[in-house]
C-alpha cells in the first residue's frame, strides 16, 4: 500500500446507474446494485491496497418454476389424490411407487440445475504518484546487465547455495475430481531469495527500501510442482519486489491442478490428504536449498483465514515438511505441503443415503404384502428398479480407484439382498401354485421346512405325521377302500341268487358307502397337501423376512461404526 493505492473512481450510486443503462438483459439474472469500496487487504503483515465491487443480482425464476416446482406441485396433487384409490383394487400401491419415482427423476433434474452462486468482486486498477523516481535506483544497480543478472545463480560463491524461501497457503479448493483424482486449489505462492549481486543504501535514495521490477530482468529459481497434472492457468504476475539488503520476492496465484490419491472407503464422510510439493527441477541441494518459510501452524491458520468456505470440502490442516529427494544418486530439496480436506456430506446424504434406506425400508415392508393377492412382486420389481437408478449416480460419483467404498459395498449387499426377496417371493409363489395340484410334499421338505425350521422360526404348524387314527371310520383303511369295494362286488355277484332282497339291498348300500367314504378320504388327502404346501411357503417366506431384516441391520449397523471411526 506504500507504492500503489487502488482508489475507487466513482462512488456506488454512480456505478450502479451506469451499469444498468449499458446492461445486457439477458439469462437468468436481473441487475440490483452494485457497492463500491475502498479496502486494505493485510496478508503476511503487508498491506495492500483494494477496491472491492459487490455485484447484487437477483434470480429471474421462470425457468425452475416451470421444469420444477410445477411438475413437482403436479406430482405432489397426483401422489394426494391417489389416497382416494380403493384399497382393495390393488391400484393404489403400484400408482403411488409410480409417482415417487417419477419424483426421484425429478430430484436429479434439480441436482443437475443446481447453480454455483459465488460473485468475484470487480477491481479496478488506478496509480499513484511517488516523491521519489525509481529510475535512478535502477541505473545505479544496473538492471540491465541481462548476463549477470539473468543468465547465472546470483551468488558471489558457486559453491554456495542460494536458499529459496517456500510460502504458500491455500486461498480456495476449486474441485477434487474423483473420475481422474485430481485436486484443484487456488494457491497464494511467496517464494524468496538473496541476490548477491544487489544492494543499495536507502538513505541515498530518498529512504526506497524496495523497488519493484519487470519479472525478466532478474535470475528466478527453476521451481517446479511435481504433482502437476494440467498446463498452468495462474494468472501472470510479471513483477518481482527487491529489497535494499538484496531480497528478491516473487508473489503470485497458482490456480493447480495436481495429482491426489483418493481414499473412498468412509465415503462421503471421508477425509482425504493431498499433497503439493515444491522443488527445483534442474539444479541439485548443493545450487538451490528449498525451505519453508512458515511451519505448520502459520500456514493453516493464515490459509484458513484467507479460505473460501464454498464447494463441499472443508480445509482441517496443513502440513509443512522440508524433505530431500534423492533421483539416480541426486539430492534435489523439496518442500512438502499436505494438505487435509474432509468432505462435507449433506448433499450425498439428500440424494443417496437417504432415497437409498427409504427403499429398503419399502422393499422389507413389501414382504407383508400377502402372496396369494399377486401384488408383492410388481411392488418389489419396482422398488428395485428405482434402487437401480441409485445406483447408477452413486456409480457417477464414486472415483475409479482400487477400494470400493462401504455405501456401495452397503448399496450392492441392499440390492442383491432384494433380489435374493424376489427369487423367494417366485419361490414362495410357485409352492401356492403346487398346492393347486395333486402332488403331495416331499417328506425331506415335510422334516426340514416343517419340523425344524418351523420350530426354529417359532412358526406353529398344524401338520401331523400320523393320520391313520382317524381312517378307521368303519373298519377299513383308506388303501383298503379299493380292494374292498371289489371283493364286495364280487360277493354280490355270486350270492345274488341265494340271497333275499333285503341282503342284496343291504349289500348294495354297503358298497355305496364304501365309496362315499373313498371320495371323503380323497378329498382330505388333497385338503391336507393343499395345506402342508401353504404351511410351507409361509415358512420359507417368514425365513426370508427375518433373514433379510437381521442382514439389513447388520449391514446398517457396520456402515455406521465404519463412518464413525475417523480416517485418517
Amino acid at each position: 500500500v506504500e507504492q500503489i493505492t487502488m482508489v475507487a473512481a466513482s462512488n456506488s450510486s454512480v456505478v450502479t446507474q451506469l451499469s444498468r443503462d449499458n446492461f445486457s438483459k439477458r439469462g437468468e439474472w436481473e441487475l440490483l446494485h452494485i457497492d463500491v469500496q475502498n479496502l486494505n487487504l493485510s496478508f503476511s503483515g503487508i498491506l495492500y491496497s483494494q477496491v472491492k465491487y459487490t455485484i447484487r443480482l437477483k434470480r429471474i425464476p421462470i425457468v425452475y418454476v416451470v421444469n420444477l416446482i410445477c411438475p413437482a406441485g403436479f406430482l405432489i396433487i397426483l401422489d394426494f389424490a391417489g389416497m382416494f384409490i380403493s384399497v382393495t383394487g390393488g391400484e393404489r400401491l403400484g400408482f403411488k411407487v409410480t409417482i415417487v419415482l417419477g419424483f426421484l427423476v425429478l430430484l436429479l433434474i434439480l441436482n443437475d440445475q443446481l447453480p454455483n452462486t459465488d460473485v468475484s468482486p470487480i477491481l479496478d486498477v488506478l496509480f499513484s504518484e511517488d516523491s521519489c523516481e525509481y529510475f535512478q535506483l535502477m541505473e545505479h544497480l544496473k538492471l540491465t546487465d541481462s548476463v549477470r543478472f539473468l543468465q547465472s545463480r546470483p551468488v558471489d560463491d558457486w559453491r554456495k547455495p542460494t536458499q529459496v524461501f517456500i510460502h504458500s497457503t491455500v486461498a480456495n479448493i476449486i474441485q477434487l475430481e474423483g473420475t481422474t483424482q485430481s485436486l484443484t486449489s487456488l494457491l497464494w505462492l511467496d517464494m524468496t531469495w538473496k541476490n548477491s549481486f544487489i544492494s543499495w543504501d536507502p538513505n541515498e535514495f530518498c529512504g526506497m527500501e524496495t523497488i519493484t521490477i519487470p519479472l525478466d530482468l532478474l535470475w528466478l529459481p527453476d521451481l517446479y510442482i511435481y504433482e502437476i497434472m494440467d498446463d498452468d492457468v495462474s494468472p501472470v504476475v510479471n513483477v518481482l519486489e527487491v529489497k535494499h539488503d538484496g531480497s528478491v520476492k516473487q508473489s503470485k496465484p497458482i490456480r493447480l491442478v495436481s495429482a491426489c490419491k483418493l481414499d473412498i472407503f468412509g465415503f462421503p464422510f471421508d477425509t482425504q490428504k493431498c499433497t503439493i510439493t515444491f522443488g527445483p527441477y534442474v539444479h541439485t541441494v548443493e545450487q538451490i536449498i528449498m525451505v519453508a518459510a512458515s511451519n505448520s501452524s502459520v500456514v493453516t491458520q493464515l490459509s484458513r483465514d484467507n479460505f473460501s468456505k464454498r464447494g463441499e470440502w472443508e480445509l482441517l490442516h496443513i502440513d509443512v515438511q522440508n524433505l530431500n529427494l534423492s533421483f539416480s544418486g541426486i539430492l534435489y530439496s523439496q518442500v512438502k505441503y499436505t494438505i487435509r480436506l474432509k468432505r462435507i456430506p449433506i448433499v450425498y446424504v439428500v440424494n443417496l443415503i437417504c432415497p437409498a434406506g427409504f427403499l429398503i425400508i419399502l422393499d422389507f415392508a413389501g414382504m407383508f404384502i400377502s402372496v396369494t393377492g399377486g401384488e408383492r412382486l410388481g411392488f418389489k420389481i419396482t422398488v428395485v428398479l428405482g434402487f437401480l437408478v441409485l445406483l447408477l449416480i452413486l456409480n457417477d460419483q464414486l472415483p475409479n480407484t482400487d477400494v470400493s467404498p462401504i455405501l456401495g459395498v452397503f448399496c450392492g449387499l441392499c440390492f442383491a439382498l432384494m433380489i435374493i426377496s424376489i427369487i423367494g417371493t417366485i419361490g414362495v409363489l410357485y409352492m401356492v401354485e403346487m398346492s393347486s395340484m395333486s402332488s403331495e410334499v416331499p417328506s425331506w421338505m415335510k422334516k426340514w421346512v416343517l419340523k425344524y425350521m418351523a420350530k426354529a422360526l417359532l412358526v406353529k404348524t398344524s401338520h401331523t405325521a400320523d393320520t391313520g387314527a382317524d381312517e378307521n371310520i368303519i373298519g377299513f383303511s383308506n388303501s383298503s377302500v379299493p380292494s374292498t369295494s371289489i371283493r364286495m362286488k364280487k360277493a354280490l355277484e355270486k350270492t345274488s341268487r341265494k340271497d333275499s332282497n333285503e341282503a342284496i339291498l343291504l349289500k348294495k348300500l354297503l358298497l355305496e358307502i364304501l365309496m362315499i367314504r373313498r371320495h371323503l378320504a380323497n378329498a382330505r388327502l388333497k385338503e391336507e397337501s393343499q395345506n402342508d404346501w401353504h404351511m410351507v411357503a409361509y415358512v420359507l417366506d417368514r425365513f426370508i423376512c427375518i433373514f433379510y431384516f437381521f442382514s439389513i441391520v447388520i449391514s446398517m449397523g457396520v456402515l455406521i461404526i465404519v463412518w464413525a471411526i475417523p480416517h485418517t
